[in-house]
């Protein structure tokens, strides 16, 4: 193949990854969010919201700025990927039978701990204070964030996430029908971690069965309290750590937006 057509193979896939990760992955499910907790809300949402403040217009035009740059890394690694994968340098499998049939669901669960995993150490080192400010203050600047804020990355952290992705892919044996499942509950638990609404009943998030799952108000903790709740499905390594906050977060918006706003400064002043 000519170096002109395979440049022109390369910009075609890139705008499909690139349309179908804005369209499907971003604004059809976070304007979808969007909608129903923040211009569709009723009594019955707000009685479920975690913070008293709202996001601002400034704050949600950052968000969606900041995540298109991630969207569009995201498109030209997930290039890089495809042509990994048409190479054969995957663990992608189409045949049913390669592996047996409950291997689909223990494949699914994989990626979660897996995922759940890296997510969680990878986080901790973003908030380390030597890198902090060049890899994960932007995302830390909603304090009440927005669904509009699930890929509100900096360039060195969205190649990070990628980067995390990839090794799933590559390593782990996976049909396409249970790649795309587990992108799109990671999608969800996302999307949800940042609508700033509890949708879990609290009777579920007590039961010894879920316990070990996050629900919105861990993460949404983590966004007001940057020293707990580092994980991304599960809470089981912020239990093991020590860095577990359960649904206890300060009572008081301003001393909430007060312990982030003191956190997020000391980190960005002592290495300037």
């Amino acid at each position: 193949m000519s170096a002109f057509k395979l440049s022109v193979l390369l910009l075609e896939e890139f705008v499909v990854i690139f349309f179908f990760i804005l369209i499907l992955g971003y604004l059809v499910p976070c304007g979808r969010a969007y909608y129903l907790f923040f211009l569709h809300s009723d009594e019955e949402k707000e009685s479920r919201r975690i913070q008293d403040r709202r996001p601002t217009p400034q704050g949600i035009r950052r968000e969606i700025w900041m995540s298109l740059q991630s969207i569009l890394i995201f498109s030209i690694m997930g290039t890089g990927l495809f042509e990994m994968y048409k190479a054969g340098m995957t663990s992608i499998y189409w045949d049913t039978f390669a592996y047996p049939l409950y291997y689909l669901p223990i494949s699914f669960f994989l990626c979660l701990v897996i995922q759940d995993t890296i997510f969680y150490w990878t986080h901790r080192f973003m908030h380390w204070r030597p890198v902090f400010k060049y890899f994960h203050a932007g995302h830390h600047k909603s304090v009440s964030p927005s669904p509009w804020a699930i890929f509100a990355f900096q360039p060195l952290e969205a190649i990070l996430q990628f980067c995390c992705l990839m090794l799933i892919v590559i390593f782990v044996p996976l049909k396409p029908i249970i790649f795309l499942a587990f992108m799109s509950y990671d999608s969800m638990i996302n999307i949800a971690g940042h609508t700033g609404h509890e949708m879990i009943p609290p009777w579920m998030s007590r039961h010894w069965l879920f316990k070990g799952f996050n629900n919105v108000t861990h993460h949404d903790n983590h966004h007001t309290n940057m020293r707990c709740n580092f994980g991304a499905f599960f809470n089981v390594w912020d239990r093991w750590m020590g860095t577990f906050v359960d649904n206890v977060a300060v009572e008081s918006t301003a001393e909430r937006s007060a312990i982030h706003k003191s956190e997020l400064v000391g980190k960005l002043v002592e290495h300037r």
